[in-house]
C-alpha cells in the first residue's frame, strides 16, 4: 500500500498544478444571459429554466437538475439549449454526478462548439473522474476560445 499512496499524492499535486486558479469557480460559469434578448427568453420561454437557475443560486442542485432536465426536453434553439445543458452540467458536477455532468457538457458543446464555459465545466467533471488529459484538453480548448476568461498554470501544457 505505501507505493500507491505516494503515487496518488503525486498525481493529485500534478492535477493541482494544472488546475485553474483554484477551481476557476464553477459558479462563475453558470450561464449569465449574454444579452438582453436571452433575458427575454428566460422570462417567457420556460419557467423550468428560471426555477432551475433559482435552485442553483440557492445551492439546491438536486432541484436544479430536475427543472433543467425538464427544460432540456423542450425544443429549444441551439444557443438556449447550450445554456440549459451547461447549467445542467454545472449542477450535476456540484452534486457529485461527474459522469452525467460530462455528458451534459458534451451536449452543450454539441449545440455550440464555441461555448467556452461548457469546456471548463466538462474539464472539471473529467478532472473529478480522474481523466487528467481529458480535463487538460478541455481547459486548453476553453482558453483558446476565451483567453481573457480562462487562464492558469495549465496553459504551459497546452499544445501550440
Amino acid at each position: 500500500g505505501e507505493n500507491t499512496m505516494s503515487t496518488s499524492h503525486e498525481y493529485k499535486s500534478r492535477l493541482q498544478a494544472f488546475g485553474l486558479l483554484a477551481v476557476l469557480a464553477v459558479l462563475f460559469l453558470l450561464s449569465e444571459p449574454s444579452n438582453a434578448q436571452t433575458q427575454v427568453f428566460y422570462v417567457n420561454a420556460d419557467r423550468n429554466i428560471e426555477k432551475g437557475q433559482e435552485a442553483m443560486n440557492e445551492g439546491d442542485y438536486d432541484r436544479a437538475v430536475r427543472y433543467l432536465r425538464k427544460a432540456a426536453q423542450r425544443d429549444l434553439a441551439s444557443e438556449h439549449m447550450a445554456i440549459v445543458q451547461n447549467s445542467l452540467c454545472a449542477s450535476l458536477f456540484l452534486k457529485g454526478s461527474y459522469e452525467e455532468a460530462t455528458s451534459a457538457c458534451s451536449s452543450a458543446i454539441a449545440e455550440d462548439a464555441r461555448y467556452w464555459k461548457a469546456y471548463v465545466n466538462r474539464g472539471h467533471a473529467r478532472k473529478a473522474l480522474g481523466d487528467a488529459s481529458g480535463a487538460l484538453a478541455d481547459y486548453c480548448q476553453a482558453h483558446a476560445l476565451s483567453p481573457s476568461h480562462v487562464t492558469g498554470p495549465f496553459r504551459s501544457q497546452c499544445e501550440g
